[in-house]
């Protein structure tokens, strides 16, 4: 918790000395918005010197995939802060926290409980790139793509087998995120618009489990967002 803590106050001073900078050269400022849906892709799960407090043996299970239940309490989300207009470049530079869940369709062994309900929770420095508008195709379309990378902050609930007293239920830093995208954006109004765009966020997650033993997973997050931009 202590090194989580740590790096989110290097990334917050990081984030803040970046926008001050970019003020100096002109650069405008985007505020965005957002909800959608997430599917993950199968994937399996290990676990290690967890048989006492959990009573599940070392090695790797299936889930039989993972559901994302995006629209279930609390919803997924995310918000946005990028600097654009910077002079000579179509770049964009953002930082970007989403919230995603999953939630194992099949508990391996005897657990009681298997899931990252409260979030996958993923911080982010994307660069997004500008491709040239379709405004020429008769459209107000402004397509771009981007790459991000960052860290995972999930929070991690995992209960054991009945009669074990095992349980898990706190956030954690488990790991890097790494997140590619590509998305549409249409001119509302002089300060507004609104977006829609799909990314692929890829988090290899390791978590301490509480009492003793890990979990280790990879989650590949496929991610449909739709939201609004502010600009200014």
């Amino acid at each position: 918790m202590k090194k989580s803590y740590c790096l989110f106050r290097k990334l917050s001073l990081g984030i803040t000395l970046l926008v001050f900078q970019c003020i100096g050269f002109g650069a405008n400022f985007d505020v965005s918005l957002y909800g959608g849906f997430n599917k993950a892709a199968h994937s399996s799960v290990t676990f290690s010197n967890a048989s006492i407090s959990y009573g599940i043996d070392d090695g790797k299970y299936s889930v039989n995939g993972w559901e994302g239940e995006s629209f279930e309490s609390p919803i997924y989300y995310g918000y946005r802060l990028s600097v654009n207009g910077l002079e000579n470049t179509d770049l964009e530079f953002a930082v970007d926290f989403n919230h995603s869940k999953v939630k194992a369709k099949n508990l391996p062994g005897n657990l009681e409980r298997l899931e990252f309900t409260d979030g996958i929770n993923t911080l982010t420095l994307l660069a997004l790139y500008k491709i040239d508008s379709l405004i020429a195709m008769n459209t107000e379309l402004d397509p771009y793509i981007g790459v991000g990378i960052g860290i995972a902050y999930p929070h991690v609930d995992v209960e054991g087998a009945t009669g074990t007293g095992g349980k898990t239920y706190d956030y954690q830093r488990t790991g890097p995120a790494y997140q590619v995208m590509a998305g549409l954006r249409y001119n509302l109004a002089e300060s507004w618009k609104t977006f829609a765009e799909y990314r692929i966020t890829y988090t290899p997650m390791k978590a301490d489990l509480d009492g003793g033993g890990q979990i280790k997973t990879d989650i590949l997050n496929n991610q449909v967002s739709v939201g609004v931009i502010y600009s200014f």
